[in-house]
């Protein structure tokens, strides 16, 4: 369950383009900052993609990813060219005809962003690679879950919606702002799709969207929130900070262990609807001053930081790649060890870090102004100095929560409910 949105002139500020994904998978399901150079192949190369292999083509675009540790694609991305993609989980009737593994829907982000300049060459690369490999295989972590996949994708001046179903797809051109989560949402309006040909008049979600499980995760309700949001800033006003904002939204009287829907920023919780959290979220910000990326590369969107990457240099040290267990090394664990305490006190600690952390994302924002057209070296060294700073300020805060005797969950199903993540991760001893 994930929620993906974007904003275009003339409603942001600065002729930017904005794209924001918060990525939720399974509570323990790390997630690695992954740079991938621009890269030349030699003929009949060919790339291994999470379960089946396929044809490289000769070049091959640099990129910056938040995947999941296990896949071989990613949840959330940008290229050198500008072109950012945000992808979700969509269900279909037909998505259960395929009988052999495919590509799934972090490698078609990938390829999408390694192999194409433009949203709208993005857009008919990926349907040309979903008509040609179909959707098959694990798309999570415990190995037992498919489906089918849309993307919302941008690049300098526009963005387009993608929704495919088994090996066909549908595009629609987006307006200046739009947001899509784990429903379709294209119907006859389509612009571009494989079967327009044979079907000129096709209602593509009406003959393809499989309806059942949406409102279970709250997909309708969840695109109206960020929809509405962005509609409700003014026209010219949406900028990076907003774009923050709204991948922290949790709602009016939203707690995780009570909650009754799916927060935008959302975290895990007692019942069966509530596996998922908030695993890394992103913001691209594509303007004519340049590209810029902000990262979490952290769970909790709440209390994690925003902290910028430029194409074009290599990403700061992150530590360790993380698993699905346990690692003090790793950038994505060391920030659980906030988020899993945080959770303790939800309402009145998540605020207090929030407060802090924004400062600290206000200040990196400032100064990346100035950074924007500086060099590679100058840009690396400005990477390196926010990621540092963020690592200090997500150390302070665990050291304080650890040192709180006081800090314990008030609610004890949802106690138990971490209480099992954590000794599933190997964190139980250390957040006793």
């Amino acid at each position: 369950m994930c929620d993906t949105f974007v904003a275009l002139p003339p409603a942001t500020s600065g002729k930017t383009v904005i794209l924001g994904k918060s990525a939720d998978c399974r509570t323990n399901e790390a997630h690695a900052l992954v740079h991938v150079p621009r890269r030349t192949h030699v003929d009949g190369e060919q790339v291994l993609a999470t379960h089946i292999l396929i044809p490289q083509v000769r070049e091959t675009y640099e990129i910056i990813i938040s995947k999941s540790f296990w896949t071989w694609g990613g949840e959330i991305g940008i290229n050198e060219f500008g072109v950012s993609i945000g992808n979700e989980a969509v269900f279909t009737t037909v998505m259960k005809e395929e009988k052999q593994d495919g590509l799934i829907t972090m490698d078609l982000l990938r390829l999408g962003l390694e192999r194409a300049r433009t949203a709208r060459e993005a857009v008919e690369l990926m349907g040309n690679l979903v008509h040609h490999f179909g959707q098959g295989g694990n798309c999570e972590l415990p190995g037992n879950s498919h489906w089918d996949s849309s993307y919302l994708i941008s690049d300098t001046q526009e963005a387009w919606v993608l929704e495919t179903a088994g090996r066909e797809w549908a595009a629609k051109k987006s307006g200046p702002v739009a947001s899509i989560s784990n429903a379709f949402t294209i119907g006859k309006d389509w612009d571009l799709c494989s079967l327009s040909a044979s079907q000129p008049n096709l209602d593509w979600g009406g003959a393809f969207a499989d309806l059942a499980p949406v409102p279970a995760m709250g997909s309708v309700e969840r695109q109206t929130t960020t929809c509405d949001f962005l509609k409700g800033i003014g026209g010219g006003s949406i900028g990076v900070r907003q774009a923050f904002d709204l991948l922290r939204t949790h709602g009016d009287g939203y707690h995780p262990a009570t909650a009754k829907i799916h927060a935008i920023c959302m975290h895990s919780g007692p019942g069966e609807m509530r596996l998922w959290n908030a695993c890394g979220a992103m913001a691209s910000e594509v303007s004519p001053d340049g590209i810029l990326g902000w990262f979490t590369g952290t769970s909790g969107t709440c209390v994690s930081i925003f902290k910028p990457i430029f194409l074009g240099v290599d990403l700061p040290d992150t530590g360790t790649y993380p698993i699905e267990t346990f690692d003090p090394k790793a950038m994505w664990w060391q920030g659980e060890l906030l988020h899993r305490r945080a959770m303790m006190d939800f309402d009145h600690v998540v605020p207090e870090i929030r407060k802090d952390f924004e400062a600290l994302e206000d200040d990196f924002m400032t100064q990346s102004r100035a950074v924007m057209k500086g060099s590679a070296k100058e840009k690396k060294e400005f990477m390196d100095a926010c990621f540092h700073k963020a690592k200090e300020a997500t150390e302070q805060w665990t050291r304080r929560l650890a040192g709180r005797k006081d800090l314990k969950f008030a609610d004890e199903n949802f106690h138990s409910t971490w209480e099992k993540f954590n000794q599933e991760a190997g964190l139980a001893e250390l957040l006793d």
